[in-house]
């Protein structure tokens, strides 16, 4: 009777941490979906702070030159506004800010559809009157965006908050159920013990085998639960992601803000605007690399395949070709004639490489200089594969090197770099392909190493 008791209410217990188990991953499921959504409505709604002031920028130039490439720009980023509008009002998250985009007071809605409605009429027309109007409702435009993403901003502040005070409360169900655990089974689990130990060492030698096995699923359940303190890393590591949000967004607020007042004073010229928009489009891409970076790291698989080498670094280039040349950085590569192949996944391989080679821009247009380089060689040797990445931005401290490919290491300002690029391509590189990577300083700059081994 008291080993059915007993079995009873191990069964409520553990079916308690199982409970629990499925509060916390479908807590984490809804707080990733959520951030997703906030981070796209945040990238956008900033973004159309830009386009606001650059479509006005753009219609003035485009008066005053009758430039058709400047008309044809100009096309463009009407309907990039427009796209972008159609998502954000669509996809509104709170009566706060729908009361921003359709109450009579604020009615950002209406707004923006005017000044779009105004472009559109300028662009068709070309008619001088409208700039000054069209000025008018960009700078009225400004303060009530900046309140749609600063409360953008708030409520994913307010979700954050909210899966901490659930995470609390998780811990303490999950702790209370362990201490139920200790009172009602692990403490008269040892008195029952000791009663029987004598009886345990005349038990036969099939005993012995169930106790074996007993032993080996005690093992894979110490190794569930180390997956299980795994994704809780992973969820600290998602906290940390999201609190790096806020400081690109706040460089970005402040960058347009000196836009506008600079040029109310006539103080900007078009190179400050472009470095200006550069600034902030840069902050744009990194808040987004860091979500899709982060996502394709959770979501590391062990599908294997034949890997084309040549074609998966070719594919990568293509990817960063557009950043390298306005970067004004030449690619020069050495590769052998014969196709190389390799055992794992394209899409990992190809993400590791991205790491670097983002890296390498990165520290290459700090460098300033006229004669930017990257230099990307393979070859063969015995039964592996090397992969050599080197540019001549001047190399890596000496102090740094051995230090590049911890997770949250970052040589970079906390607004620019997150330390999970060169961790995520070490982690890639040697779970994903059981290869090699590391790094040194050459004559000209810093060189990555890769090592695969051949399929």
């Amino acid at each position: 009777m008291k080993n059915l008791n007993l079995k009873f209410i191990y069964f409520i217990v553990f079916l308690s941490l199982i409970s629990w188990a499925f509060f916390a991953y479908f807590t984490m499921n809804t707080q990733i979906h959520n951030q997703e959504i906030y981070a796209e409505i945040i990238n956008l709604s900033g973004k159309q702070r830009m386009l606001s002031q650059k479509t006005t920028l753009i219609s003035k130039r485009y008066y005053e030159s009758k430039d058709e490439n400047l008309k044809i720009h100009l096309k463009e980023l009407i309907d990039l506004m427009t796209k972008d509008h159609s998502y954000i009002s669509s996809n509104l998250t709170s009566k706060e800010i729908y009361d921003i985009y359709f109450s009579k007071e604020l009615n950002l809605n209406e707004k923006v559809k005017n000044f779009l409605k105004t472009i559109t009429l300028f662009y068709e027309t070309n008619n001088p009157n409208l700039l000054k109007q069209i000025e008018q409702n960009s700078f009225e435009l400004l303060p009530l965006l900046d309140k749609a993403v600063s409360t953008f901003q708030k409520e994913s502040d307010e979700k954050t908050a909210e899966l901490l005070k659930r995470e609390q409360f998780i811990l303490f169900g999950t702790l209370l159920t362990l201490f139920l655990e200790a009172i009602f089974i692990v403490i008269p689990a040892i008195r029952i013990s000791e009663k029987k130990e004598k009886e345990l060492l005349e038990l036969n030698e099939s005993l012995t085998i169930k106790i074996r096995n007993a032993v080996k699923e005690n093992l894979k359940k110490e190794e569930r639960i180390q997956q299980q303190f795994h994704l809780a890393q992973m969820e600290e590591m998602i906290i940390n992601v999201s609190h790096q949000w806020r400081q690109p967004l706040s460089v970005i607020s402040t960058v347009a803000s000196s836009i506008e007042i600079e040029n109310e004073l006539k103080q900007l010229t078009n190179e400050e605007l472009s470095q200006k928009i550069n600034i902030i489009m840069s902050k744009v891409d990194y808040l987004s690399n860091t979500i899709n970076n982060f996502n394709e790291f959770l979501n590391i698989d062990d599908i294997l395949e034949n890997i084309n080498l040549h074609q998966t670094i070719e594919k990568t280039l293509f990817i960063v070709d557009s950043s390298f040349k306005e970067s004004d950085i030449k690619i020069s590569k050495d590769f052998p004639k014969a196709n190389i192949f390799i055992k794992g996944s394209s899409l990992k391989l190809s993400q590791s490489l991205l790491s670097i080679l983002n890296n390498a821009r990165d520290f290459l247009t700090i460098k300033r200089s006229k004669n930017r380089q990257l230099f990307i060689k393979t070859y063969q040797k015995n039964s592996f594969v090397y992969i050599e990445i080197e540019d001549n931005a001047g190399g890596i401290k000496e102090e740094n090197l051995k230090k590049i490919f911890d997770i949250y290491f970052t040589t970079k300002h906390q607004s620019q770099g997150t330390g999970l690029g060169l961790y995520i391509s070490y982690y890639i590189i040697k779970n994903c392909f059981k290869g090699t990577i590391k790094a040194e300083n050459t004559n000209l700059g810093a060189k990555f190493i890769i090592k695969l081994p051949l399929s």
